[in-house]
């Protein structure tokens, strides 16, 4: 396959509905048009095996961040999702819970995970999952990865390039403002950026910004269990604590907000 014109990113940050907003765009191509690579781990082996074969396909989408775009001849139309940033941390947490339950494997080397009592508390006062979570969606868009480079944890022991592993035991090499201004400056820069909490509007706009058949019966899909969805059934320190983690988030969260709802007039300006 030869490389293509101008290609479609779908740079999806976890838990933000991107699995149902990922099908909708991918019903709008051929099988062979997406890319096979989704996560940063498959694409640490691109990297190793021939970069040139990701410039082949029209829409690659996954859990990738920003680092996937230095990696294309051409920058691409990029379409993301952002989410308030309590709500996402909550829903990440219950993810990984039930993972943990399925699975039955220790996560992080840290036993308390398989713990049917597990709360989100203990999520935000270990470490690696602290580090996590907080700022995870700025992190997203500003945080690069260098995929030949071999990355370590706390004690030395090499990771898997898995962006959840890059993002518990790296440090972005930035300061918080830097980190903020290169978030938004990328955000601003991407062809659609849609809101969690709008998803309806949100997929409107997409279909309408690249021309796509509206399919208003989207699934959600991914969905973790809503047990802990809801911001009431936390304590205020908990919630307190969760946005001390994602303060830069706030501000992207807030930032995304504005843009959708700028874009979304100009596409729809009769929209009540």
């Amino acid at each position: 396959m030869s490389e293509v014109a101008q290609q479609i990113y779908f740079l999806h940050i976890p838990k933000t509905a991107g699995t149902s907003l990922r099908k909708v765009i991918e019903s709008q191509f051929r099988p062979e048009e997406i890319c096979p690579c989704s996560v940063m781990q498959e694409l640490a082996n691109v990297v190793r095996r021939d970069v040139s074969e990701l410039a082949t396909y029209p829409v690659i989408a996954g859990h990738m961040g920003y680092t996937l775009l230095s990696l294309l001849p051409t920058p691409p139309r990029v379409i993301t999702m952002l989410r308030e940033p309590v709500a996402r941390t909550i829903s990440r947490f219950n993810y990984m819970r039930q993972q943990c339950a399925r699975s039955g494997r220790v996560p992080w080397g840290h036993a308390r995970f398989l713990d049917p009592d597990v709360s989100i508390n203990d999520f935000l006062s270990f470490e690696p999952t602290r580090r996590l979570i907080t700022n995870f969606q700025v992190r997203n868009l500003a945080q690069d990865f260098d995929l030949t480079k071999t990355y370590t944890d706390f004690d030395g022991n090499p990771l898997m390039p898995k962006m959840n592993k890059l993002f518990a035991y790296t440090s972005p090499g930035l300061s918080d403002r830097e980190l903020l201004a290169t978030a938004k400056r990328r955000l601003a820069s991407f062809e659609f950026v849609g809101i969690t909490e709008r998803f309806r509007e949100s997929l409107e706009l997409l279909c309408s910004t690249f021309g796509w058949e509206i399919t208003m019966n989207a699934p959600f899909l991914n969905v973790s269990s809503p047990s802990l969805g809801l911001n009431s059934l936390l304590s205020k320190q908990t919630i307190a604590d969760i946005q001390e983690c994602t303060l830069l988030d706030a501000e992207l969260y807030k930032f995304a907000t504005e843009i959708f709802k700028s874009n979304f007039s100009k596409h729809f300006p009769l929209h009540p």
